[in-house]
């Protein structure tokens, strides 16, 4: 799509070629309908723009590259569509493919759309006992979507019933069973797209059983992973060896690029930009971005990866660290490292990556392979619960496997392999917040857990400090609040981004109010953890560990810690445990954050 130019008054608008306006369906929040002037993009097709192919060989890779650069908000539902369409018909020309973006079509779209609903969904009973598809992306993933990845909160209810529809529609429909990388792309579609259009795009995706946009099938999947891990060892091969030694290249360590699209790695407004290029490039712009992040980010960790990365959750990690890092140049890194070139000869050079058919003729060759070890490679990995010492006193508000079990899921990547053994019980060493300080003072890492008296909840807190009287405040960003009983939940804390306009008005600059440091406050009288509004805490519990309170806080969205309505509680049985090793049993003392202060 080029701006309207001079061709505009060449011939009459029409109002049904207009292109159809974005809409979050997923979350419901308003979108910018602005065009950014000598952006490059218009509101229409025209006789020279459009996203659609022509006859000219070199068109596609000029929208492409407009793509990189970004496509404006409002027209992420035209454009989206309009580049799968082309990508997946090669044959159709540019009239044809533009028609899906424009009202031309949203009566067609929307009408198949009511077809698929009323034969999956007669009554409207059927949609209430539908359950969320995983597509093989596995629980704790599938959990990870809905409650905080997209979007930083729990996909409200709506989007959530929009999301169950396109899911189900995308299986029964379409015939598709295995698609790890499908929960993400159908957030992030109807994030700028209605239902329909967002059916109408994966349908196109997945058309002829192509694996262009998605790997459909296990076998597919695991093919996707040698490739990747080919790629890795052959054009970057000092990150390819760190990788596969700490595991980051199996299929259950490349999760996070070829299950989660990045979601878990880059910030929001990065990964829309590579939904961007994904919808006209395909795969092959996973492979791409995905592997040159990973080099890029192994040369600013540092050669002290191996010495900090024991398993691929760690190494991922500080990928995400510099990702969300000031260092991080999302715009650089496509334009010289993911899209860039080098030299070979004197005038003469070729990307640093390798042109789509090599990388599909690699696929299609590890498939035989993938056949072969389906049934040897697991695709996702169990997590086992959190273990934990037996002593005289024993531990009993964690004791169940199945808290433990998301405790392993909260905890950092270095703690989830680790004994939980119980340092204080208000039951043994009695209720004083001096008892507290005095038993806490010989572990830095805690988890303190707490019954609520004729509620039968339990709540708790993870601190990364040793607890001692301060009233300053102290600790870090990575302490969460959780709740156990019933419903586990998890609230880790996100510092607070305020949006606000550069004095052109044409860039929305990001600020961050970080209170981080302040998260733990105790003192003589009470300890605490989260920062309020009003001067409240996350979960404060008073000298004597008798009475305890909740309130939302700033960083944690805690709005029901216990439940609606409680904020004021009577504390029962109050544990205290630190980390030993699971390998030797001693204590984990040190800074587990290997990658702390490095990105500031």
């Amino acid at each position: 799509m080029e701006p309207l130019a001079d061709d505009v008054d060449l011939f009459e608008i029409d109002p049904m070629d207009m292109f159809c306006s974005s809409i979050d369906t997923l979350r419901g929040t308003p979108i910018d309908q602005r065009i950014p002037p000598g952006s490059g993009w218009s509101d229409r097709p025209t006789k020279s723009s459009g996203v659609g192919r022509t006859q000219n060989d070199n068109f596609r890779e000029e929208i492409n590259i407009l793509c990189r650069h970004g496509v404006p908000p409002s027209l992420r539902c035209a454009t989206w569509i309009i580049n799968v369409v082309a990508a997946a018909n090669p044959s159709m020309s540019k009239a044809e493919c533009d028609e899906y973006g424009t009202f031309q079509k949203v009566r067609v779209l929307d009408h198949g759309w009511d077809l698929v609903v009323k034969s999956l969904f007669p009554d409207v009973t059927d949609l209430e006992r539908a359950e969320i598809l995983d597509f093989g992306l596995g629980e704790e993933q599938l959990m990870n979507v809905l409650v905080r990845d997209q979007g930083g909160e729990s996909i409200p209810e709506a989007g959530l019933k929009s999301l169950i529809m396109v899911l189900h529609a995308a299986r029964d429909s379409l015939g598709i069973e295995f698609c790890p990388l499908l929960l993400d792309v159908t957030c992030l579609l109807l994030s700028y797209m209605p239902e329909s259009y967002a059916y109408a795009t994966i349908r196109q995706m997945v058309r002829d059983d192509s694996s262009y946009f998605l790997a459909v099938s296990r076998v597919q999947h695991l093919a996707w992973c040698k490739t990747f891990s080919d790629l890795m060892i052959r054009y970057f091969p000092q990150t390819g060896a760190v990788m596969e030694q700490i595991g980051a290249l199996t299929p259950v360590g490349l999760e996070p690029i070829l299950k989660r699209f990045f979601v878990p790695l880059l910030r929001r407004k990065h990964v829309l930009r590579i939904m961007d290029i994904f919808t006209g490039e395909g795969a092959h712009a996973i492979f791409r971005i995905g592997t040159t992040l990973c080099c890029l980010s192994h040369a600013h960790l540092g050669e002290s990866v191996l010495e900090n990365c024991d398993n691929a959750a760690i190494f991922w990690e500080g990928v995400r660290r510099y990702a969300h890092s000031k260092h991080f140049r999302f715009d650089i890194f496509l334009e010289h490292q993911a899209y860039g070139t080098q030299r070979t000869m004197r005038f003469l050079t070729r990307p640093i990556f390798p042109y789509p058919q090599y990388v599909n003729n690699l696929i299609a060759a590890n498939e035989e392979w993938a056949e072969q070890n389906q049934g040897s490679l697991p695709t996702y990995e169990e997590r086992k619960p959190v273990g934990l010492i037996e002593k005289k006193v024993p531990i009993e508000l964690a004791r169940q496997s199945t808290d433990r079990l998301n405790l392993a899921k909260w905890l950092p990547p270095v703690l989830q392999s680790t004994k939980l053994d119980l340092i204080y019980s208000s039951n043994h060493h009695g209720r004083s917040i001096e008892m507290f300080y005095r038993r806490c003072s010989i572990a830095r890492h805690t988890i303190t857990v707490m019954e609520v008296l004729e509620l039968d909840v339990v709540i708790g807190m993870y601190a990364t400090q040793t607890w001692h009287n301060n009233p300053d405040g102290y600790g870090d960003g990575e302490c969460f609040l959780f709740r156990l009983r019933p419903e586990p939940k998890c609230f880790k804390y996100k510092s607070v981004e305020s949006h606000v306009l550069s004095l052109d008005e044409s860039e929305d600059v990001s600020s961050h109010i970080n209170d981080s440091g302040q998260l733990m406050i105790s003192s003589d009288s009470f300890i605490s953890l989260g920062v309020g509004e009003d001067g409240a805490s996350g979960l404060r519990l008073n000298e004597d560990l008798t009475r305890g309170s909740t309130s939302k806080c700033i960083g944690f969205g805690n709005q029901e810690l216990i439940g609606e309505g409680v904020q004021v509680f009577e504390v029962g049985l109050v544990e205290v445990y630190r980390f030993l090793r699971e390998v030797d049993n001693k204590p984990v003392d040190g800074d587990i954050d290997h990658w702390k202060g490095l990105f500031n």
